[in-house]
């Protein structure tokens, strides 16, 4: 059972704040940025794995320090397993956010990357080669996903470049381009 570092909370926070940020490096080699802070009934912990778009997300019980809630996003999109526990640590809720979308997360990074040459797992290569994403985001009433890319300042052009995806064939609906861009591999297979 996940439980709170309450040791590295308080040996990380500065003076009289409720709230802490620390950088470490896993046993993989992954460097990861962790946010930790207090609240009146709760401690809350986002752990970052820098260079990614995911992000972990705990909630845990001030009494007992175990974790209650439990969530993953991947830049906008809540994503996995959304796990509520009670104070103990019993799994009260379990509900798995991608169910609804045949058109997986993982598979939307593949075709970006495949036909657009746009890494959304990769922050820095996103930097490199001028497409660096600001949001994807799902709406599961209309199974659809939306990302978007600010583009340079173009006068009298479009701010950002937008993609919308079916969530469930995987299809573009609408594409709204910077004009500078070239994508040679878009809708081939």
């Amino acid at each position: 059972m996940r439980k709170f570092d309450l040791k590295a909370y308080n040996k990380n926070k500065k003076s009289n704040n409720n709230y802490c940020r620390y950088i470490k490096i896993d046993d993989n080699g992954t460097t990861i940025e962790t946010y930790l802070i207090e609240n009146k009934d709760s401690y809350q912990e986002t752990v970052t794995y820098l260079n990614t778009p995911i992000k972990k997300r705990y909630m845990y019980d001030k009494s007992t320090l175990n974790v209650v809630k439990e969530v993953v996003s991947f830049y906008d999109c809540i994503i996995g397993f959304r796990r509520e526990y009670d104070e103990d640590g019993t799994l009260i809720t379990e509900i798995n956010n991608d169910a609804p979308y045949k058109f997986s997360w993982q598979d939307l990074v593949q075709k970006m990357k495949k036909e657009y040459d746009i890494d959304l797992m990769d922050k820095l290569d996103q930097i490199k080669n001028d497409n660096s994403v600001s949001s994807v985001s799902r709406n599961p009433q209309v199974m659809q996903y939306n990302i978007r890319i600010p583009c340079k300042f173009i006068p009298h052009g479009i701010a950002e470049e937008r993609f919308e995806i079916d969530a469930t064939t995987g299809e573009i609906i609408s594409h709204i381009k910077n004009k500078e861009k070239t994508y040679p591999n878009a809708n081939r297979d």
